[in-house]
Protein backbone atom coordinates (compact mmCIF):
# COMPACT_ATOMS: atom_id res chain seq x y z
CA UNK A 1 0.00 0.00 0.00
CA UNK A 2 3.08 2.27 0.72
CA UNK A 3 4.22 1.98 -2.61
CA UNK A 4 1.42 2.35 -4.10
CA UNK A 5 0.75 5.58 -2.41
CA UNK A 6 4.31 6.58 -2.89
CA UNK A 7 3.81 6.20 -6.78
CA UNK A 8 1.35 9.22 -6.81
CA UNK A 9 3.63 11.72 -4.65
CA UNK A 10 3.68 14.03 -7.62
CA UNK A 11 -0.12 14.37 -7.49
CA UNK A 12 0.08 15.20 -3.77
CA UNK A 13 3.06 17.67 -4.51
CA UNK A 14 0.71 19.39 -7.45
CA UNK A 15 -1.87 20.18 -4.91
CA UNK A 16 0.63 22.29 -3.40
CA UNK A 17 1.75 23.72 -6.46
CA UNK A 18 -1.39 24.82 -7.83
CA UNK A 19 -1.23 22.25 -10.75
CA UNK A 20 -4.16 19.80 -9.73
CA UNK A 21 -6.67 22.12 -8.15
CA UNK A 22 -9.51 22.54 -10.54
CA UNK A 23 -12.32 20.04 -10.76
CA UNK A 24 -11.82 16.90 -12.12
CA UNK A 25 -10.65 16.99 -15.92
CA UNK A 26 -10.00 20.56 -15.81
CA UNK A 27 -6.26 20.24 -14.67
CA UNK A 28 -3.02 20.43 -16.05
CA UNK A 29 -2.41 16.41 -16.23
CA UNK A 30 -6.08 14.97 -15.82
CA UNK A 31 -7.41 15.77 -19.45
CA UNK A 32 -7.93 19.48 -18.82
CA UNK A 33 -5.06 20.04 -20.84
CA UNK A 34 -5.41 19.66 -24.95
CA UNK A 35 -1.64 18.70 -24.65
CA UNK A 36 -1.62 16.06 -21.99
CA UNK A 37 -4.73 14.25 -22.88
CA UNK A 38 -6.28 11.03 -24.60
CA UNK A 39 -7.43 11.18 -28.18
CA UNK A 40 -9.46 8.97 -30.61
CA UNK A 41 -7.90 7.95 -33.49
CA UNK A 42 -9.09 7.20 -37.01
CA UNK A 43 -9.06 3.71 -36.21
CA UNK A 44 -10.93 3.87 -33.13
CA UNK A 45 -7.70 3.64 -31.33
CA UNK A 46 -6.07 6.00 -28.76
CA UNK A 47 -3.02 7.75 -28.31
CA UNK A 48 -2.03 8.83 -25.01
CA UNK A 49 -0.23 12.81 -25.61
CA UNK A 50 1.77 15.36 -23.84
CA UNK A 51 3.19 18.09 -26.71
CA UNK A 52 4.15 21.40 -26.24
CA UNK A 53 3.21 23.90 -28.29
CA UNK A 54 4.43 26.53 -30.99
CA UNK A 55 3.62 29.69 -29.42
CA UNK A 56 3.75 31.50 -32.71
CA UNK A 57 0.92 29.34 -34.32
CA UNK A 58 -1.29 28.07 -31.35
CA UNK A 59 -2.90 30.05 -28.57
CA UNK A 60 -0.50 29.95 -24.90
CA UNK A 61 -0.19 26.98 -23.95
CA UNK A 62 -1.03 27.29 -20.15
CA UNK A 63 -3.90 29.58 -21.11
CA UNK A 64 -6.52 27.81 -19.56
CA UNK A 65 -9.27 30.11 -21.35
CA UNK A 66 -8.17 28.50 -24.68
CA UNK A 67 -7.42 25.17 -24.04
CA UNK A 68 -11.28 24.06 -25.15
CA UNK A 69 -10.53 25.44 -28.51
CA UNK A 70 -6.91 23.42 -28.58
CA UNK A 71 -9.09 19.88 -27.50
CA UNK A 72 -11.11 20.83 -29.99
CA UNK A 73 -8.65 21.48 -33.04
CA UNK A 74 -6.52 17.87 -31.24
CA UNK A 75 -9.26 16.21 -30.96
CA UNK A 76 -10.28 16.92 -34.84
CA UNK A 77 -6.65 16.94 -36.01
CA UNK A 78 -5.88 12.79 -34.00
CA UNK A 79 -9.32 11.64 -35.61
CA UNK A 80 -7.45 12.42 -39.12
CA UNK A 81 -4.77 9.61 -39.24
CA UNK A 82 -5.18 6.19 -37.47
CA UNK A 83 -2.78 5.67 -34.33
CA UNK A 84 -0.61 3.49 -36.46
CA UNK A 85 0.27 6.65 -38.70
CA UNK A 86 0.52 8.70 -35.35
CA UNK A 87 2.92 6.31 -34.26
CA UNK A 88 4.70 6.86 -37.16
CA UNK A 89 4.68 10.40 -37.41
CA UNK A 90 6.12 10.58 -34.07
CA UNK A 91 8.32 7.94 -33.52
CA UNK A 92 11.88 9.38 -33.12
CA UNK A 93 10.88 12.43 -32.01
CA UNK A 94 10.98 14.24 -28.08
CA UNK A 95 7.40 14.38 -27.82
CA UNK A 96 5.44 12.08 -24.95
CA UNK A 97 2.85 10.40 -27.54
CA UNK A 98 2.19 6.26 -26.52
CA UNK A 99 -0.51 3.84 -27.83
CA UNK A 100 -3.35 3.64 -25.63
CA UNK A 101 -3.53 -0.23 -25.11
CA UNK A 102 -5.62 -2.71 -24.85
CA UNK A 103 -4.95 -5.64 -21.84
CA UNK A 104 -4.02 -7.91 -25.10
CA UNK A 105 -1.63 -5.74 -26.51
CA UNK A 106 0.04 -4.29 -23.51
CA UNK A 107 2.46 -7.57 -23.34
CA UNK A 108 2.88 -7.35 -26.75
CA UNK A 109 3.99 -4.03 -27.18
CA UNK A 110 7.69 -3.98 -28.00
CA UNK A 111 8.94 -2.39 -25.35
CA UNK A 112 6.78 -5.08 -22.62
CA UNK A 113 8.66 -7.74 -24.91
CA UNK A 114 12.29 -6.56 -25.21
CA UNK A 115 11.84 -6.04 -21.00
CA UNK A 116 10.35 -9.10 -20.52
CA UNK A 117 7.78 -7.23 -18.68
CA UNK A 118 5.01 -10.05 -18.70
CA UNK A 119 5.56 -13.60 -17.64
CA UNK A 120 2.82 -16.51 -18.04
CA UNK A 121 1.76 -19.23 -15.22
CA UNK A 122 1.92 -22.90 -15.33
CA UNK A 123 -2.11 -22.37 -16.92
CA UNK A 124 -0.85 -19.99 -19.51
CA UNK A 125 -2.76 -16.79 -18.27
CA UNK A 126 -0.57 -13.66 -18.46
CA UNK A 127 1.02 -11.42 -15.38
CA UNK A 128 3.14 -8.62 -14.72
CA UNK A 129 6.52 -9.73 -13.77
CA UNK A 130 6.88 -8.35 -10.40
CA UNK A 131 9.66 -5.38 -10.21
CA UNK A 132 11.37 -3.92 -9.05
CA UNK A 133 13.89 -6.10 -10.94
CA UNK A 134 17.09 -6.62 -8.84
CA UNK A 135 20.22 -7.62 -10.68
CA UNK A 136 21.73 -9.56 -7.56
CA UNK A 137 18.47 -10.50 -6.20
CA UNK A 138 15.79 -11.23 -8.55
CA UNK A 139 12.33 -12.05 -7.81
CA UNK A 140 11.22 -15.58 -8.08
CA UNK A 141 7.53 -15.48 -9.21
CA UNK A 142 5.35 -18.31 -8.54
CA UNK A 143 3.92 -20.11 -11.85
CA UNK A 144 1.53 -22.02 -10.17
CA UNK A 145 -2.04 -20.95 -11.28
CA UNK A 146 -3.48 -19.39 -8.41
CA UNK A 147 -5.63 -21.48 -6.04
CA UNK A 148 -9.79 -21.86 -6.22
CA UNK A 149 -11.25 -20.22 -3.52
CA UNK A 150 -11.62 -23.11 -0.65
CA UNK A 151 -9.13 -25.56 -2.89
CA UNK A 152 -6.78 -25.30 0.70
CA UNK A 153 -9.25 -25.17 3.07
CA UNK A 154 -9.05 -28.27 4.88
CA UNK A 155 -5.36 -28.56 4.80
CA UNK A 156 -5.05 -24.61 6.41
CA UNK A 157 -7.57 -25.33 8.91
CA UNK A 158 -5.43 -28.57 9.94
CA UNK A 159 -2.28 -26.62 9.95
CA UNK A 160 -3.90 -24.38 12.55
CA UNK A 161 -4.83 -27.13 14.57
CA UNK A 162 -8.32 -27.78 14.25
CA UNK A 163 -9.62 -31.35 14.23
CA UNK A 164 -10.96 -33.23 11.89
CA UNK A 165 -14.74 -33.01 13.66
CA UNK A 166 -14.26 -29.48 14.21
CA UNK A 167 -13.37 -29.13 10.71
CA UNK A 168 -16.45 -31.01 9.88
CA UNK A 169 -18.79 -28.82 11.62
CA UNK A 170 -17.50 -25.35 10.03
CA UNK A 171 -17.66 -27.19 7.12
CA UNK A 172 -21.84 -28.13 7.85
CA UNK A 173 -22.64 -24.77 8.77
CA UNK A 174 -20.72 -22.94 6.06
CA UNK A 175 -18.45 -21.27 8.15
CA UNK A 176 -15.95 -22.32 5.83
CA UNK A 177 -15.75 -23.03 2.09
CA UNK A 178 -14.18 -25.99 0.67
CA UNK A 179 -13.84 -26.35 -3.32
CA UNK A 180 -10.77 -29.48 -3.31
CA UNK A 181 -9.84 -29.87 -6.38
CA UNK A 182 -10.21 -33.36 -7.77
CA UNK A 183 -7.71 -35.30 -10.02
CA UNK A 184 -9.00 -34.87 -13.68
CA UNK A 185 -7.73 -38.51 -14.53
Amino acid sequence: VEGAAFTGSFLWKSLRLGFWNRPRGENLLDSGAPFYDTYKTLDGQYLAVGLELDAAVLPPQMSISDWPELNQLFTERFASKTQADWLRIFDGTDACVTPVLSFDQVSSHPHNRERGSFMKNSSGEEFPRPAPVLSRTPAEPCLASDPAVGEHTVEVLQDYGYTSTEIDKMLASGVVECNAVKAKL
